[in-house]
């Protein structure tokens, strides 16, 4: 399959959201420059669940599927990444064999089924460390 390119470029500053959990979207985006922070929302939080670099993806789910976003991007100091739309993708998809193109729907599912995962086992984590650490300062007092 031939590489993916993007002539459209997105240039974001630090905090700024890319894309935001629970919208519509059919792009997808790879890190030209700088870093960006995966957050997941799970009980009112948010959770790291991915800091990406220089070279990565994400968004990919929305090429796939015209499925809200599964979680938000922020961009963490200058970030810019290329842009990816769903036309592009396909055409270049429908350039893979049939069985081919079924294994990265596949994946993609897992993904999305992985990301949601992530976020659950991230927030029983931080409860746990505010426990530890309440029971921590309790045992100071004493």
């Amino acid at each position: 399959m031939a590489s993916i390119k993007s002539n459209i470029v997105e240039r974001y500053s630090n905090g700024q959201i890319i894309i935001s959990e629970g919208v519509v979207s059919a792009k997808a985006y790879v890190i030209t420059s700088g870093k960006v922070r995966i957050l997941k929302k799970k009980n009112n939080r948010s959770v790291t669940v991915a800091v990406l670099r220089e070279g990565d993806t994400f968004g990919e789910m929305g090429l796939f599927q015209d499925e809200v976003r599964s979680a938000t991007a922020v961009a963490v100091g200058e970030v810019a990444v290329g842009v990816i739309d769903k036309q592009q993708f396909a055409k270049l998809l429908e350039q893979c064999p049939e069985n081919m193109r079924q294994i990265v729907i596949s994946i993609v599912n897992r993904l999305r089924l992985t990301t949601n995962s992530l976020a659950s086992i991230g927030v029983q984590l931080e409860l746990a460390k505010q426990s530890l650490d309440s029971a921590s300062i309790k045992d100071n007092l004493k």
